[in-house]
């Protein structure tokens, strides 16, 4: 089920891709550059996260590993933080 929202999203965003190229070829700006650069990192998140739990089809769902796996995976587009912690402030020990 995840793999096919997964999918589904991954096209869409192909789409949006495909849309923000386009309008890049008359009207440049820094803005959709910045989008398609966020896009392209989905889509390599979305196709690791896919590739992996193809790789789990077939063990056991209540495993401690699985649980493991997609909490990491949560991790990876962002879903574990609870706030922007690594964004915010100047670190204490910059130079």
């Amino acid at each position: 089920e995840l793999d096919g929202k997964l999918a589904r999203d991954e096209q869409k965003i192909q789409a949006s891709i495909e849309a923000v190229k386009t309008a890049q070829k008359t009207a440049y700006s820094e803005e959709n550059v910045a989008a398609l650069v966020w896009f392209d990192n989905f889509l390599q998140r979305a196709g690791g996260l896919r590739a992996q739990l193809q790789a789990l089809k077939g063990t056991p769902q209540d495993t401690d590993f699985v649980k493991q796996l997609v909490k990491a995976a949560s991790v990876a587009f962002g879903g574990g933080r609870e706030t922007d912690y690594p964004k915010v402030g100047v670190s204490p020990y910059s130079a």
